[in-house]
Order: C-alpha cells, then sequence, then structure tokens
C-alpha cells in the first residue's frame, strides 16, 4: 500500500534547482561561456549555471559556437545533465526570439514605455519568466540593475528569475547571484587545510587559537557517512542547524539576548578573518570570503516565498560528505557534495517542519560519477521511500539493503511503507580535478 499525502517527485515533472524553473527533458538555449572538458559555463534565461555532456565528441562541436540547444536529463547537486541537440535534430529556429522581442515591443508601447535596448531587455526578462510587462516591475528592475555596470540581457533575465521566484530583488542579492562559486564540498575541503596549517603553529598566538576554533566548526558542519546510525544523526542535526544559520542571523540573535559571544557558529570564522586581515594574511582572507559568499548564496535560495497552489516550501541545505580510504581508519579522503531538501509548512511568518508530515529528498554525488538520490515522504509513523541511482549495479546494492534501512527505520519508531529503486542514468557528475582518483577508494558505502 502506497503512502498517501505528499507524493515522490515524478519524472518528467520535476522541477530543477531555483531560481531556474526547469524541468526534465525540456529544451533550453544557453549561451556558451567557458568550455572544460565535459563541463559547461553557460547562461540559461540569464542565469549562470554549470552543465555537463554526456560525451567529449558532443563537446567539441561547441568549441566555435557561443550559444547552443540542450535537453534537460536531469541535475544532481545543482549540475545540469545535458544532451546535445544538433543542428539536423530539429533545433529551434530564432523565431520564439524573435516573436518574444516584438511581443515586449508591443507591450512596452501598450503601456506608454519607449523602445530602448534596455526596456526590450527587460520586456523579454519579464516575459521569460512569467511575469506581466507593467511599468511598476519595469521600474524595479530597472533601479535594481542601475548597480550593476553595463548590463544587458543576462543581468535582466537574473533579477527577473529572482523576482518571479519569490525572492528578495535589490543591488545585493542580485550581485550575490550573478557570482560564480565553487562547490560548498569543493569549498570546505580548501579551507579546512589552509585552516589545519594555520592551527598547527604556521601563524601563531591568537591566530592559531582562532584557526582552530574555525576548524572545529567545518569539521562539524561535515557528514561522515561510515560512523554508525545513532552518530550519524547527530552529525547530520548539527551540520543542518549550521549550515541553515547565517551570519546575520547568529549576530542579530546575541545582540537582541545581550551576550555578545564572538565565537560561536559563523562568528568564529568572521573572527578569524579579521585577525588575518591585521595580519597581513590576504590569500587565507580571500578564501575565507570567497567561502562564506558560497554560504551565502545557498543560504539566500532559503528566501523564496512559498508559491500558493505549488509545491511545498523547501529547506535546502548542501552537505559536504566525506569518504574514507578503505583500511586507513582516520584518513580523511575528499568530501562529496550532497544536497538536501526537506519540506516545510508555514504559519503566517513562521516556518515549520512536521516530522509526522513531510516529505526529504537527498541526492549524494559518489565515485566515478555516479548518484543516489532518496526521496522520503513521512505521513505519521509511515514512510515511504523513493530511490533513484546511476547504474544497474546501484540499484542492486540499494534494493539488498531495503531491509536494513527498514530494520534502523523501526528503531527509529518508523515503518516502511513502501519501497522502490530505479535507474536514472545522467552522465558523469564530478571532474577528475575536483575529487582526485584515490588508491583503493571505492566511494561512499550506500548501505551505511
Amino acid at each position: 500500500m502506497l503512502v498517501q499525502g505528499l507524493q515522490p517527485v515524478q519524472p518528467g515533472a520535476r522541477p530543477i534547482d531555483q531560481p531556474l524553473q526547469l524541468h526534465l527533458n525540456q529544451r533550453v538555449t544557453a549561451e556558451i561561456l567557458n568550455i572544460n572538458g565535459e563541463q559547461i559555463d553557460m547562461l540559461i534565461q540569464g542565469i549562470r549555471v554549470i552543465g555537463r555532456l554526456q560525451t567529449n565528441d558532443q563537446t567539441a562541436i561547441l568549441e566555435d559556437r557561443r550559444t547552443a540547444q540542450f535537453i534537460i536529463r536531469g541535475s544532481v547537486d545543482g549540475v545540469l545533465q545535458l544532451q546535445l541537440v544538433r543542428p539536423n535534430e530539429g533545433a529551434l529556429t530564432t523565431q520564439p526570439s524573435s516573436a518574444l522581442m516584438v511581443l515586449a515591443q508591443n507591450l512596452l508601447l501598450m503601456n506608454n514605455l519607449e523602445l530602448t535596448d534596455q526596456n526590450i531587455a527587460l520586456g523579454k526578462a519579464l516575459l521569460n519568466h512569467g511575469l506581466p510587462v507593467t511599468p511598476q516591475l519595469m521600474e524595479e528592475l530597472t533601479s535594481v540593475l542601475s548597480g550593476v555596470k553595463n548590463w544587458g540581457q543576462a543581468e535582466a533575465d537574473m533579477a527577473a528569475a529572482l523576482k518571479a521566484g519569490g525572492m528578495p530583488l535589490t543591488h545585493n542579492t542580485l550581485a550575490l547571484v550573478l557570482q560564480t562559486m565553487p562547490t560548498l564540498a569543493e569549498g570546505v575541503g580548501r579551507l579546512q587545510n589552509q585552516l589545519a596549517e594555520l592551527a598547527n603553529g604556521k601563524a601563531g598566538g591568537e591566530i592559531a587559537q582562532l584557526a582552530e576554533q574555525a576548524l572545529k566548526l567545518l569539521q562539524s558542519s561535515t557528514i561522515d557517512w561510515s560512523k554508525p546510525l545513532p552518530r550519524l544523526l547527530e552529525d547530520l542535526k548539527q551540520a543542518i542547524s549550521i549550515w541553515g544559520k547565517s551570519l546575520e542571523s547568529e549576530l542579530a540573535k546575541q545582540v537582541e539576548s545581550g551576550s555578545i559571544k564572538g565565537n560561536e557558529g559563523w562568528l568564529a570564522l568572521a573572527q578569524l578573518r579579521r585577525a588575518l586581515d591585521n595580519n597581513g594574511y590576504r590569500t587565507a582572507v580571500r578564501s575565507i570570503d570567497q567561502f562564506m559568499e558560497g554560504v551565502r548564496q545557498m543560504q539566500f535560495l532559503n528566501t523564496a516565498s512559498p508559491v500558493e497552489n505549488g509545491n511545498p516550501p523547501w529547506l535546502l541545505v548542501n552537505l559536504p560528505v566525506a569518504a574514507h580510504l578503505p583500511g586507513q581508519v582516520g584518513q580523511q579522503g575528499p568530501f562529496f557534495p550532497a544536497s538536501l531538501r526537506i519540506a516545510y509548512r508555514t504559519e503566517g511568518k513562521a516556518k515549520k517542519i512536521d516530522a509526522e508530515n513531510t516529505r526529504l529528498v537527498l541526492t549524494v554525488d559518489l565515485l566515478g560519477g555516479d548518484y543516489l538520490t532518496a526521496d522520503l515522504s513521512f505521513i505519521g509513523k509511515r514512510v515511504g521511500a523513493w530511490l533513484t541511482v546511476s547504474t544497474d549495479e546501484l540499484k542492486e546494492r540499494a534494493v539488498d539493503s531495503l531491509p536494513n534501512l527498514e530494520t534502523r527505520l523501526e528503531q527509529m519508531g518508523l515503518r516502511l511503507q513502501v519501497a522502490q529503486c530505479e535507474v536514472a542514468a545522467v552522465g558523469p557528475v564530478l571532474t577528475s580535478e575536483e575529487i582526485p582518483v584515490l588508491p583503493g577508494a571505492q566511494g561512499i558505502d550506500i548501505e551505511v
């Protein structure tokens, strides 16, 4: 019997990560910014994203092209999995873009607005994101974009995307999302190495002490998949608490309480940054700044207002998952990106996660470009589990681990009502630069 209530993500209808409203098998046009192997840095609807093609021979076709069309085949940790649409495969002509421009021009004239290049770009951006072309919205977007030097269609599309997604639209938020940042997993790994050097005496004195506190913070924000279930749950709870709180919210809370403690949460990293800046450690300061901007980008996605009559709002947290070399206890390998989304309810301005009526979706990248997605629905004490993996081998292992999952859920007072597993290969996700090849490494054990 299937669990009733919140339903699992359905293939072909699942929206890809915000602020883009993309769907599986959707055809999109992208502006090519940079190509590195199978990885493509590109703009879709003005939003800068990282995509990945299935084969290198497809990438070679794009070398001399500024734009191309793709079919969305999936998304893992925010990386779009793409199939290139070749010109002889019925690629869209420029007519839709021309028709959109004509429509934007007509709407501008109807609203007594000038037909300038910037107004036309704003009109197209609003239409691209399902927003009306009104003088009020045109004025709002123009005001925000005035802080962007030489802005064009890409920046206009980004501003419209934030507006359509119900996110705060200001000069600062637009500047934040226009930045291209490494994944949190990559950022955590690099920053931990720098902090370890500082804590081990490279700087000495106050900086070493602050670096040790910041290092403990980062270590407590990662997940060790090899730990037993009780420890794993505690670590997961602590990591979500860290990634889910912004530096600004921690400062506000301490101000309200009247007790300022500079070594708690992200404040520990802020204190270290100030000390490093005062002592001329410019490289370390830049690393901390870049890392914190990446954290702010992730946390900004949680500012979207709930959409009426749409999907429930989500709490989005990216979690670095630690890998270990087999047979070498305590020796940590690279971090693997994991994305956790939890559905919550809103009551006025309050946000609440109802543990007995919610849904969570966890995606973990594995070695060799494989991945595992667990989509869990909770109704009372009943659980429905829909697993998606990238290969038949992983499916076999996942199915074999279902009895173990059922036993562990029972230990938590929950009952596995239904479980399904399917294969949806979407191609490699991580490059060799992001995840170095480890001798004897087998990836994350999905049976843990």
